[in-house]
């Protein structure tokens, strides 16, 4: 779920659990304001969650269908037929026990909402940290908990399976960067990661290559989608770019170009000492 989808869900919740500290209603309350906000909410709250909670979803539409019932009272001989919109209290009942579960699946912190996963070898930890540092958060202004990297080892307990922790995260974040070097082409793990990146459908998948390997050895990602270097700095605006639009945060180029020259330079330096090394 993307992070704006969250927020908004979180803030509906807010705004009806505000909406239900104010209501006292009993089988006689008439539909006033706050029962027309409420389901005004509901409404909102029942399109966004469909997709994950659908069940709830369609509970929510149904009492929010219920939720009013229309009475005539008749008062003949003695006075005009009076037409009254009355609360349900059970259909109210529903409400109050959905929000209440919302409330709870959607925590005012976000736990495990990792918006970028990074699959890479362990053996370019230098270049990933750099890269998470300079571009990511410095550059871009996403928190260490956005991302999703082994490198941290928080991001995996003790005792917990590895394969399916990131299995889970894949199928959490938005976005999966495949950082393609030699070492991550001789990894069995990286292999398998970058074939599972593609069996999602609504991942953007994003593979840098290293500049010490050809774009023909990318291997299958190549006929897919063209990978981009990762030194080359027009795609690393591009990725900012998107970056930008799809989380709504606000650009600072200037920022953003320190953050990614010191990047390039640090990778570029990297490859000409490990060039002189051999």
């Amino acid at each position: 779920m993307r992070s704006n989808e969250y927020k908004q869900i979180r803030s509906l919740v807010d705004s009806a659990n505000q909406v239900l500290k104010n209501c006292r209603i009993n089988y006689n309350s008439l539909v006033g304001p706050l029962t027309k906000k409420l389901i005004e909410l509901s409404n909102q709250l029942k399109l966004i969650i469909n997709q994950d909670y659908p069940q709830i979803a369609f509970l929510l539409e149904e009492a929010t269908k219920t939720i009013v019932e229309r009475k005539t009272i008749s008062q003949y001989p003695y006075g005009p037929t009076i037409i009254n919109d009355y609360i349900n209290a059970y259909s109210f009942g529903d409400i109050r026990t959905i929000i209440k579960i919302l409330d709870v699946l959607y925590p005012l912190e976000e736990h495990n909402t990792y918006k970028l996963f990074i699959s890479h070898s362990s053996e370019d930890e230098s270049i990933i940290n750099c890269f998470i540092e300079k571009v990511l958060m410095l550059g871009c202004g996403f928190k260490r908990t956005d991302i999703f990297c082994t490198l941290d080892h928080t991001v995996i307990r003790t005792g917990d399976d590895f394969r399916n922790e990131i299995i889970e995260n894949m199928k959490s974040c938005d976005y999966i960067l495949c950082m393609i070097s030699n070492d991550y082409r001789k990894s069995e793990v990286c292999q398998n990661e970058m074939g599972a990146a593609w069996t999602f459908n609504d991942k953007r998948i994003l593979p840098f290559k290293f500049p010490n390997i050809s774009f023909s050895e990318v291997g299958f990602l190549n006929v897919v989608k063209q990978a981009a270097d990762i030194t080359d700095k027009a795609k690393l605006d591009e990725l900012y770019d998107e970056l930008c639009k799809y989380y709504d945060l606000q650009p600072d180029w200037r920022n953003f170009n320190k953050q990614k020259d010191d990047f390039v330079d640090m990778v570029n330096s990297k490859q000409i000492n490990n060039i002189e090394l051999v």
